[in-house]
């Protein structure tokens, strides 16, 4: 169907170099869509098409959607007045009437009629729709992404070209001399106007059938779900903030746009985006098997056991879930209390470095979840540690050792959170070059100092820094990134841990309000000491702890 709206469009778009090779562009695609397979191609499109729409509408628990979303269903709907429209117009007046479908004759009457804007009007809501269409079923695609923006000029031009042409095949009748007019015009006789005006009434009654058709689907739609809420009963999903009760049969994600819950999904609901995936807290005996598109979008994600996706997901008992991808949302914590200090800390920055490059060559919900498998072990890595984070943006996380207890041991935690995290980044990139052929990188930084911390917002670990710390620490992470090394650790923390540096390469870096010099170690990674050497520090530990009391 998208594809005869864009030969229709392009015929008009001809009118622009003359209206002769408008008409041969005509006959040449009237002789495809009136052959045998061109009419059982066009009409079986639009009765499939047809037969979908409606049972779409019917399934549809709410109608609670994005703007476009909405937008597509309403142009949808008008599409079929379109094509009744035109085929009374041209088919069945050739068919019936023996009327010649040429522009010569169809734009006169148009413009002799002042209808000539109608027309143009009545093409662009399919058009449009059926873009529309593409874009949601493809937009994940990286050919799609790749090819985009000249796909987005091409669905512009063509209805205003088209626009375009039309006026000008009209302008050229009105130039043209009354002989010529006639050779173009083959107008109707007493006996082909009656008949017309048959076929109007007849299209009058198919539209107000249509009409009918359409409230009835809606009809039927209310009837089901009073049938649904009565017969199958309610159930209960429970979100971090809220508690709501949906009839059996819903989806998740047809039940948080039902009750206005922000839950992110941007292929609206077919299963190939996986933006909408929840976590399943409780009831997970009352979650169906994945169908075949959910298991392959969950195993392509390499998603855990207990993660299905929103838009899916019928659950028939009561569940508990929680959405994985970020939307806007109410804050689910309460207010923290406020937390005024200055102190000694170490700061830790760990940054996707090749965010950008993965995100050139891969899908935007597959980078979120590399760097979301990534996060979360570096996460899980620092507070096993006693860090605490401050934040996770896109492409970097932002940590505080030391907010209870000394430095030394604050500097030792920084340090082993490290190592584990380079183990995690060693196994995601193990999957990710089996799966997608390439790897994340990251880049540390850690520097301790002495710096004002303040807690704010409604987060309990949203702490915010400031001091002179803050900006070596901010230097030696721009220098960490620029070097490609994994690891950047200034000498203050070695220092403070009581530790020896490693014996790798060392530069200054001037940083402050002072452009006081700092030492910066850099490493390639961090070698994780075998169950043996753990053992042995943890005896020579106890041994100078030991020693310690003995001398106090």
């Amino acid at each position: 169907m998208l594809t005869y709206l864009a030969m229709h469009l392009s015929n008009h778009a001809i009118g622009l170099l003359s209206l002769r090779a408008a008409e041969y562009g005509l006959v040449v695609t009237a002789q495809f869509w009136s052959s045998r397979e061109g009419t059982i191609l066009l009409y079986s499109a639009f009765a499939i098409h047809f037969v979908l729409a409606f049972w779409a509408i019917y399934e549809r628990r709410t109608f609670r959607l994005p703007p476009l979303e909405l937008l597509r269903i309403g142009l949808g709907l008008w599409l079929p007045v379109l094509l009744m429209g035109h085929l009374a117009a041209t088919r069945l007046e050739f068919e019936l009437l023996g009327a010649s479908p040429t522009y010569g004759r169809i734009v006169s009457e148009l413009w002799a009629s002042n209808s000539e804007w109608r027309q143009i009007g009545l093409l662009a809501p399919g058009w449009l729709h059926g873009c529309l269409g593409l874009n949601f079923v493809f937009r994940h695609r990286p050919w799609w992404r790749h090819l985009h923006l000249p796909l987005f000029a091409f669905a512009l031009l063509l209805p205003v070209l088209s626009a375009l042409g039309f006026i000008t095949m009209g302008r050229d009748l009105d130039r043209l001399p009354a002989a010529a007019k006639a050779e173009l015009y083959d107008p109707l006789g007493p006996e082909g106007i009656a008949r017309q005006q048959t076929m109007q009434r007849w299209l009058d009654r198919l539209l107000w059938g249509y009409a009918a058709l359409v409230v009835g689907t809606f009809a039927a739609r209310g009837a089901r779900i009073i049938v649904e809420r009565r017969r199958r009963g309610l159930i209960a999903i429970s979100y971090p903030n809220r508690k709501i009760k949906v009839p059996r049969g819903w989806s998740v994600l047809e039940a948080s746009r039902a009750f206005h819950i922000a839950h992110a999904s941007s292929c609206g609901g077919r299963a190939r985006c996986s933006t909408c995936r929840v976590r399943i807290l409780r009831g997970a005996a009352f979650c169906p098997e994945p169908g075949p598109e959910e298991r392959a979008t969950l195993q392509r994600i390499m998603a855990d056991p207990d993660v299905r996706l929103a838009c899916q997901l019928r659950p028939t008992g009561d569940i508990a879930v929680s959405p994985l991808v970020l939307s806007e949302r109410p804050v689910y914590r309460a207010q923290p209390p406020a937390l005024e200090s200055e102190r000694e800390v170490v700061l830790l920055f760990c940054d996707f470095t090749n965010s950008k490059v993965l995100a050139r060559d891969h899908m935007a919900h597959d980078v979120l979840f590399a760097f979301k498998r990534y996060a979360e072990s570096a996460c899980r890595a620092i507070r096993s540690a006693g860090g605490t984070i401050c934040y996770v943006e896109h492409e970097s996380i932002f940590a505080i050792f030391g907010l209870s207890g000394d430095l030394a041991r604050a500097c030792r935690s920084a340090l082993s959170a490290t190592a584990e995290i380079e183990q995690s980044l060693r196994e995601l990139n193990e999957r990710l070059g089996q799966e997608w052929g390439c790897r994340a990188e990251i880049a540390i930084s850690i520097h301790a100092g002495r710096v004002a911390l303040s807690k704010i917002g409604q987060s309990a670990e949203l702490i915010i820094a400031a001091g002179d710390a803050v900006e070596v620490a901010a230097e030696i992470r721009r220098t960490a990134n620029a070097s490609g090394k994994f690891y950047a650790v200034s000498g203050t923390v070695f220092t403070a841990a009581k530790v020896d540096p490693p014996a790798h390469r060392i530069t200054k870096v001037a940083a402050g309000p002072e452009h006081v010099d700092i030492p910066v170690y850099y490493m390639d990674g961090v070698q994780l000491p075998s169950q043996d050497a753990t053992l042995r520090n943890r005896i020579q530990r106890a041994a100078t702890a030991v020693l310690d009391q003995i001398r106090g």
